[in-house]
């Protein structure tokens, strides 16, 4: 009885929706494959009259599309960012009636668009390049498109790359790159770049051999050489200048104050990252950006502050992350145990 009770409430609703403008499909997410987010919806029993409204947290979206002889209305979002995370409502309505429809974008089902972006982005990703520079060499992928979500590791012979000043790792918009300067021999070797985007990995190699390290070698030994028609103008990309140390260990209780030098023009956005997430500037942790110097602390640092911390810092030339591994450990112990 409950059952036949439930369903004939559910079909009566369903009636009295449906005797004006209404939803036949509601709000939903797609991804396209130009890495665009796509939220679209679908009305019915519409006429002339019939208006649609969409907002997000309240407010009054305007960038929309409505199509009223399909019914169909969506919205495009270009370069997903944590600020398109929230609560997304659209009112169908006339004198006859209204309905709506809401979709949450919020906490693990955010993070299932962006993993689906970065598995577009990662699946498009070309196999690895070899570029001379004017520094050294370059080592890079292509890709539709890149995003900060998506971990990015590079090997060489196996073995975990760190970025450093010598070899300095980052992306932008079309790729992700190593840019190795002043090589020697002890960088040839087998590259792999593994980019996770929160489900796979994708991975791309590249074996730089006698002679593609030697080719490579020839075209930076050109672009070093200065001549009297042209000066080679330094990138103004963001980049970390003065990084951070690779592991620092501290007691519980303490202040955690770290701190690096950046540069690039325009000035670069800068993000702090805990373990690949982002950290929101707040009571427990403080951002600052002093011109050229970023530093964030921790006031009082519990065994829960331990992880490996990233500075990320980017403009429209491209970006560079530098990393730094924490340690907390208690009263009376040994630094490091």
């Amino acid at each position: 009885f409950r059952d036949i009770l439930s369903e004939c409430n559910f079909q009566r609703n369903e009636w009295k929706r449906k005797q004006g403008p209404y939803f036949e499909k509601y709000l939903h997410w797609e991804v396209t494959e130009e890495c665009d987010l796509l939220l679209t919806c679908k009305v019915s029993n519409t006429k002339t009259q019939t208006s649609i409204k969409w907002c997000k947290d309240g407010k009054q979206i305007t960038a929309v599309t409505y199509d009223p002889e399909s019914g169909i209305s969506s919205l495009s979002i270009s370069k997903v960012t944590k600020k398109d995370e929230g609560v997304y409502k659209a009112v169908v309505a006339d004198e006859r009636g209204q309905d709506s429809s809401v979709l949450e974008m919020l906490n693990q089902a955010f993070d299932d668009i962006l993993k689906e972006i970065c598995r577009i982005g990662g699946t498009s990703a070309s196999e690895l390049n070899v570029q001379a520079t004017v520094d050294g060499i370059k080592l890079y992928s292509l890709t539709k498109c890149n995003m900060e979500f998506m971990k990015k590791t590079w090997h060489l012979n196996e073995k975990i790359l760190e970025s450093q000043e010598r070899r300095r790792m980052g992306s932008d918009d079309q790729q992700v790159w190593l840019q190795i300067s002043n090589p020697t021999e002890a960088d040839k070797g087998k590259y792999t770049l593994e980019m996770f985007d929160g489900r796979q990995t994708h991975k791309r190699a590249l074996a730089l051999t006698e002679q593609v390290f030697n080719e490579a070698i020839a075209g930076y030994q050109r672009l070093k050489r200065p001549t009297e028609y042209f000066v080679l103008v330094p990138s103004d990309r963001a980049k970390v200048v003065k990084g951070l140390p690779d592991v620092v260990n501290i007691m519980e209780d303490k202040t955690l104050c770290l701190s690096c030098i950046i540069s690039g023009d325009p000035i670069p956005e800068v993000s702090w990252l805990k373990n690949d997430r982002e950290l929101i500037s707040g009571e427990h942790h403080q951002v600052t950006v002093d011109k050229n110097t970023v530093t964030f602390s921790i006031q009082q640092v519990t065994s829960e502050d331990s992880g490996k911390y990233s500075v990320f810092v980017k403009n429209k030339y491209g970006s560079e992350t530098a990393t730094v591994t924490v340690g907390v450990y208690k009263h009376g112990e040994e630094s490091g145990k």
